[in-house]
């Protein structure tokens, strides 16, 4: 199994333990690019998408709410669910 999958795995099963790099990486994955900003927020864009904020604090992890909202925008259970399937 991919490490791509392994990490759609953990977003859809183990929302409570996502950090900021765990999103970078998952978003970078799906072509999103993150935008410089000064403050405790990460912004991410995609052209043709609405940008996703995450706010951040540094050495915890990022609140479930967040993590949903990427799970739903990028379709993430329907994703997994299409490869399980295959």
């Amino acid at each position: 199994m991919s490490s791509f999958i392994k990490r759609i795995e953990k977003f859809v099963y183990k929302q409570n333990e996502i950090n900021i790099n765990d999103v970078r990486r998952l978003l970078n994955d799906f072509d999103y690019t993150e935008s410089k900003n000064p403050g405790s927020e990460c912004i991410f864009h995609k052209k043709g998408s609405f940008p996703i904020n995450v706010p951040t604090v540094k050495g915890r992890y990022v609140k479930k709410r967040y993590v949903e909202r990427i799970v739903r925008i990028l379709e993430l259970e329907e994703y997994l669910e299409k490869f399980k399937g295959d």
